[in-house]
């Protein structure tokens, strides 16, 4: 297993990398997974904060049997450590509360609970099935325009609006309505969701732990400086070490999950790139920014709530989750509470970040008066630029395999279509292994 043409690097230990890293150690290749921090999982790992684990980003992660996060555990034969909160669901508008029903049933509920007339809900429900079951509307509308065909209602738009921005990051005049469809026809079906019960960065280290000893290597604190091409053909990386040192790290495989803009640049450049990859780098090339609020109180904020709460009734709180409520014991120090609020832009590409992060803190205090006196904020977070929620949102992402021979991209700008968040990062990281067992077999 030393020949050269068997061994991939994978460049950043985002759950791309680490998916991908996973399914192709268990293929039998020599995997070097590399990450610039001392940290794995980018945003799906914690930070300690004032004896909290405060999440960098993800919150709920994927863990069903078809998931390509528990896949990838699967295929190193190690254990997902999660509570397990599918259907632990609240959404809330102006008029009230709604929680999932735990029979199922649960988006004709949603549906009714917002229109408030069951003639109008059960014809607009006639409709959302036509959508998933006989005609998938194209992707050349976007899921308010499909809306506004068949209702008027504005609470239900609310809702959906909260639901897009909650799960995707974007809201509904932002994303498709084939994307929208596809994405409940394929991936919200039968799915289970879950917290890591010990956070986020246990539950990937648990992986890599796996990993090392099943003989993939594992290098912290090692920044990729350039990919090297030549004739069309990936031929290794230049690093900066541990030490600080340039390294040169020879393999005909390259995995990135550094994002289509900045793997382009690390190769040299656009010229390098065939003409079509240039042109669709460039289409909707907008990182969708996101941010959240992490803070702690001496009570949940919701009492006896121990699941995910996504809101239609403000501008930019979306969504609410109390981790200490879900996983007791240990993710904060007993007695205290650790919240995530998350809020999103009303427009991705024209947002006003330091402005919508304030009204969200303000749209708590509104949801929940008190909030402001009583609570201890740890983390104001802003996922943008350089560092977004989506290095490009829902079905705007590139192609996994790319011009150069041996050069792959994993993550969410290189997501498959009805794929979202953590999921389609991983799955990009599963797509890509197949990719190169195909295209390079072992011997």
């Amino acid at each position: 297993m030393n020949d050269n043409k068997q061994h991939v690097a994978v460049v950043g230990a985002g759950i791309g990398g680490v998916c991908a890293a996973a399914y192709l150690l268990s293929a039998g290749y020599r995997v070097t997974l590399l990450e610039k921090t001392k940290y794995p999982g980018g945003r799906c790992s914690d930070r300690e904060r004032d004896g909290c684990r405060v999440t960098t980003g993800a919150l709920m992660i994927p863990m069903g049997p078809s998931s390509a996060i528990r896949q990838a555990f699967d295929s190193l034969g190690v254990d997902m450590d999660m509570v397990d909160v599918t259907g632990r669901m609240r959404y809330r508008l102006d008029h009230g509360d709604y929680d999932l029903p735990p029979q199922g049933g649960g988006l004709a509920g949603m549906v009714k609970f917002a229109m408030q007339d069951e003639a109008e809900a059960t014809r607009f429900l006639g409709h959302i099935k036509r959508a998933l079951y006989d005609w998938t509307p194209l992707d050349n509308i976007s899921v308010r325009e499909w809306f506004d065909q068949y209702t008027d209602n504005q609470p239900v738009k609310q809702l959906f609006d909260g639901y897009c921005a909650a799960l995707m990051g974007v809201r509904m005049h932002e994303i498709s309505a084939y994307d929208f469809f596809l994405f409940l026809k394929h991936s919200s079906k039968g799915t289970r969701f879950g917290l890591a019960r010990k956070g986020n960065r246990s539950l990937i280290e648990d992986l890599l732990s796996a990993f090392v000893r099943q003989g993939g290597e594992v290098r912290y604190q090692v920044s990729c400086r350039s990919i090297r091409v030549e004739d069309d053909r990936v031929t290794g990386l230049v690093v900066s070490n541990e030490s600080g040192e340039q390294e040169l790290i020879e393999s005909d495989i390259v995995v990135s999950n550094l994002g289509p803009d900045a793997t382009v640049s690390l190769c040299g450049g656009e010229s390098l790139f065939e003409k079509s990859y240039v042109q669709k780098l460039h289409e909707h090339a907008e990182p969708v920014p996101i941010y959240h609020v992490s803070f702690v109180m001496d009570r949940p904020l919701v009492p006896d709530f121990e699941g995910c709460m996504v809101f239609g009734n403000n501008r930019n709180l979306i969504y609410l989750e109390i981790p200490s409520a879900i996983s007791p014991g240990t993710l904060s120090p007993e007695g205290r509470y650790l919240h995530t609020a998350y809020g999103a832009p009303e427009n991705f590409v024209t947002a006003d970040l330091d402005e919508e992060l304030a009204r969200t803190v303000d749209e708590l205090e509104r949801n929940f008066p008190g909030f402001k006196q009583d609570a201890e904020i740890l983390v104001k977070a802003k996922f943008s630029a350089g560092y977004p929620a989506g290095r490009r949102a829902v079905g705007r992402s590139l192609p996994v395999n790319t011009p150069i021979t041996g050069l792959y991209m994993v993550g969410d700008g290189n997501a498959e279509r009805g794929k979202i968040g953590t999921e389609s990062a991983a799955a990009s990281g599963r797509l890509a292994s197949q990719m190169i067992t195909s295209r390079f077999p072992l011997h």
